[in-house]
């Protein structure tokens, strides 16, 4: 599954899995930033399983939390928007 970020939406969620366990939800979030951010969004602020990231075109700023979903592997991400102007 790959996510949409819509700049144009105040919030979604993102849900994924993998074949390797994710031993806390910092782990998750990085594997998240790492493998499913997609490129038009830049990560400014990493703390664990919580980030903030921007939209390169339209400068928004969401919150972006990572938890698991049921097991380690199984994995969510929830997206709210900070800012639409920053």
């Amino acid at each position: 599954m790959e996510i949409q970020f819509n700049p144009k939406e105040d919030s979604g969620i993102f849900y994924w899995e993998t074949d390797y366990y994710h031993p806390d939800n910092a782990f998750t979030m990085q594997d998240f930033l790492d493998n499913h951010l997609p490129p038009d969004f830049e990560m400014i602020l990493d703390d664990g399983s919580y980030a903030e990231v921007q939209h390169h075109a339209t400068d928004a700023i969401f919150s972006v939390a990572a938890k698991g979903n049921g097991d380690c592997f199984h994995h969510v991400v929830e997206w709210h928007i900070i800012s639409r102007n920053h």
